[in-house]
């Protein structure tokens, strides 16, 4: 998932290396547009019934009557056998928040953190994790709104674990129902549905599956119109640690068919999809020592425009921590491997940094994500002290000047 269970924090130390002497190429910036001007207000998250503790919060979205806010709570006298417990809030106008019971029955669901919500035709499913067991890898499990509480999914270990599994990454949801992307020893692999309370998973499938000469992942996916979109990156055999940006679409979730981006001679890595208001798609990920954002408008894709900045020492890895339809443009929050930053496009060609009342180190539990939903401005952050939350109301806009 974004934060613990996803494999951008993998490839970013498997390409630190590769990094190292990289050049920047600030002619590829293009010029900001008119920032965006947001005052910020915090609004309390109430704590969770049952065991107390710290809460943590990792992603947002609107969906059906209001906003959704999903995390855990570390507990403050832990066991043996449980640390962390999932949790859930809800707000009908992103002010007065309500904590959502989570009814989990499994033994991993009592533990998870939720770190994915995505939203369906006004319902919610939600995908956590928490690292245990012999090898401590992290243990799937998915959640969804059922009535007035949150239940979790019982599923069989290789549904997102077994042998073949490498990695689950986050959810998202479209007209037709939910997405989860992640990989699994053959390559690419994804679970698909059209009800929160069962998923298929597409393994092996011969669209996604490496073909001996490819070594590939999958980072995240979304919704792209007609189907279904999921980007990542990979070399081919001999190329050295080269990966360029790549993608794979699907009309059901079922079958799929790779696709070509735009790539260059430096590193590149495509890890976040939505679809803008336009039609058009917007894929943000990373190349050499900066992000960068590709456009598909039909069937044609625009080379990459960079923007911000990765730190030259790391605290954690560098990645794209979500990535946001809003009712002021897109909204992006990056870990620059130092700290979180938030930045703002209105057609995913020009880029300006957002001022927000919290930038977390990128460290331990912190995290900075901007919510999914067109209906007001929502930031949910961590930097180690509870999860909080803030509403955004524009005042104002200016010129900006050249990008990072």
């Amino acid at each position: 998932m974004r934060s613990r269970a996803s494999l951008a924090p993998v490839v970013a130390a498997l390409l630190l290396a590769g990094l190292v002497g990289c050049d920047d190429k600030p002619d590829d910036r293009t010029p900001q547009p008119e920032s965006i001007d947001v005052t910020w207000t915090e609004r309390l998250l109430p704590e969770p019934a049952g065991p107390p503790g710290r809460t943590v919060v990792r992603d947002a979205v609107e969906c059906g009557d209001g906003w959704w806010v999903v995390g855990a709570v570390f507990l403050d006298n832990p066991t043996e056998t449980r640390d962390t417990r999932p949790a859930a809030w809800f707000s009908s106008d992103r002010e007065t928040w309500t904590s959502v019971p989570v009814d989990a029955r499994t033994y991993w669901g009592r533990r998870a953190i939720i770190n994915s919500v995505a939203c369906s035709r006004g319902r919610v499913a939600m995908l956590g994790a928490r690292s245990g067991g012999a090898h401590g890898n992290p243990r799937v499990t998915s959640f969804y709104a059922d009535g007035d509480r949150i239940a979790d999914v019982r599923a069989v270990f290789i549904q997102f674990g077994g042998v073949t599994a490498t990695n689950v990454n986050a959810v998202s949801g479209g007209p037709a129902g939910w997405l989860i992307t992640g990989n699994r020893i053959s390559g690419p692999g994804v679970w698909v549905t059209d009800d929160p309370r069962e998923f298929t998973r597409v393994e092996g499938e011969p669209g996604l599956t490496d073909d001996g000469d490819l070594q590939s992942i999958t980072q995240g996916g979304g919704w792209a119109g007609d189907g279904w979109i999921v980007v990542g990156g990979g070399a081919r055999t001999g190329e050295g640690l080269d990966p360029d940006p790549l993608a794979w679409t699907s009309s059901d979730g079922l079958t799929w068919m790779p696709e070509e981006m735009p790539a260059t001679d430096d590193i590149e890595d495509a890890q976040r999809v939505l679809q803008l208001d336009d039609g058009r798609l917007l894929v943000v990920g990373r190349i050499a020592r900066q992000y960068a954002a590709w456009v598909r408008d039909g069937d044609q894709w625009s080379d990459a425009v960079r923007f911000g900045d990765i730190a030259d020492s790391w605290r954690g890895a560098p990645y794209v921590a979500s990535l946001a339809r809003t009712q002021v443009g897109v909204l992006a929050t990056i870990s620059t491997g130092d700290h979180y930053e938030l930045w703002h496009t209105d057609d995913g060609r020009g880029w300006d940094r957002v001022v927000v009342p919290l930038e977390p180190e990128t460290a331990g539990d912190h995290t900075l994500v901007a919510g999914d939903g067109t209906d007001g401005l929502l930031l949910v952050g961590d930097s180690g002290d509870g999860g909080r939350v803030w509403t955004g109301t524009e005042t104002g806009a200016e010129t900006g000047a050249e990008a990072g």
